[in-house]
This record gives C-alpha cells, sequence and structure tokens, in this order.
C-alpha cells in the first residue's frame, strides 16, 4: 500500500482523515497562497491545492499525496488566514449578519499514474493528478460590538481561512449551512474521494479497520 501524504500542516484536515481511518504523514508544504485576482475563487483554491501537492510530491515520489487549500468570500472580498488579531477581529466584525462562502480546492497525485488531463484546467507532468473543489455557504449570526469582542475571545486561535472555526463556540456563531459541513471544516471527503477516483486510486483502500 502506498504511503498517504497530507501537504497541509492544518490539524482539523489531519484529524478529519484520521478519523476516516487513513493512516498518512503530515508534510506542510510551506507553498504560499495565492488568490489569483484574475482567477475564480474556484480556480485558485485548486491551483493552490495544485502547488502544495507538487511541492511535497518532488521529494516523496513514491507517495500518495493529498494537496488542499480553502478561501472565504464574503461579497466581493476573497479572505484568506488573517494576518493577526487585529485583522481576525476586524474580519468577524464584518461578518456579521451576512452569509460567506466557503471553497476548498483538493489535488491528489498517484505516483503511478502516467499523464493525463484531468479536465479541470490543471495541468499533469509527471504523474497522474486529479483536482477538484467544494463549495458551502452558511450565515454569521448578527452581532453587537461587545457581544462580537466576547465571541472574539473565545475565538482564538484564528489559524484559518475566514479567521474562525464552526466547531466550539464557533457552532454558536454560524448557521444555515449550505453544501458541505466538511467543505467548511476544510476537507470535504466526498469530494476528496472523487479526486483520487479521477487519480485513478480509490480512498476506501486506504481506510483500515478499527
Amino acid at each position: 500500500m502506498k504511503e498517504v501524504i497530507l501537504a497541509s500542516a492544518s490539524e482539523r484536515r489531519s484529524r478529519i482523515l484520521a478519523d476516516c481511518g487513513i493512516a498518512h504523514k503530515v508534510i506542510p508544504s510551506s507553498v504560499k497562497e495565492e488568490t489569483h485576482e484574475k482567477r475564480h475563487v474556484s480556480e485558485s483554491v485548486q491551483l493552490n491545492a495544485e502547488a502544495k501537492a507538487e511541492k511535497v510530491a518532488a521529494a516523496n515520489k513514491g507517495s500518495i499525496i493529498i494537496g488542499a487549500d480553502t478561501l472565504v468570500v464574503h461579497g466581493e472580498d476573497i479572505i484568506g488566514k488573517p494576518g493577526g488579531e487585529d485583522a481576525a477581529r476586524e474580519m468577524l466584525r464584518k461578518f456579521s449578519g451576512s452569509e460567506i462562502e466557503v471553497y476548498t480546492g483538493l489535488c491528489v497525485i498517484n505516483p503511478e499514474g502516467r499523464p493525463a488531463g484531468n479536465g479541470a484546467g490543471i495541468s499533469n507532468r509527471t504523474s497522474r493528478k486529479a483536482a477538484g473543489f467544494e463549495k458551502s455557504s452558511l450565515l454569521v449570526v448578527p452581532l453587537s460590538e461587545s457581544r462580537a469582542e466576547r465571541y472574539f475571545q473565545l475565538l482564538a486561535p484564528y489559524d484559518k481561512a475566514g479567521g474562525f472555526s464552526i466547531e466550539g463556540v464557533g457552532s454558536m456563531l454560524f448557521d444555515n449551512i449550505k453544501g458541505s459541513y466538511f467543505n467548511i471544516l476544510g476537507l470535504p471527503m466526498i469530494k476528496l474521494g472523487e479526486v483520487f477516483s479521477r487519480a485513478g486510486l480509490d480512498i476506501l483502500d486506504h481506510i483500515s479497520k478499527r
């Protein structure tokens, strides 16, 4: 069985894979995430996921690589991870009472595949590779300035796209989810299974019984 590597530093993504029984190694790519102004956000997250997967695949040629990237859209703004506490605080104030969209791009590299187009606009060079994306939306409850500040103090750390997690205290802020819940967590598993399939792999082959 080929080793599976998650090219991401996200503990939530790793936990989701582990909860599904998928043994894997975590090797963060350190690739800078881009928003690609002339591309739709759905393309940006796929390109970022591909860049992460390729970077890790270059040093781990015999492994199956999973790349993932998440961006949040609020109105016309495309939002990644906040630059610090002040930026995260401003995000929460802007999100209050409005809908946000969450896009996650995925890329899977199969080391034994042959180069082939995948129909997603993502190029293939040395391995069979597939990419895809998932979109979800959710509503942020209206918050007064004082209420927003109280929640903010409980929501740290702010190291995720859009600044906040839907888990824990975040479950009292986010409502009316449309689409994949696991996409909002950063790793839509149904979509990942589809991308595995398009890369010539069966994700079920990598699930261990408990």
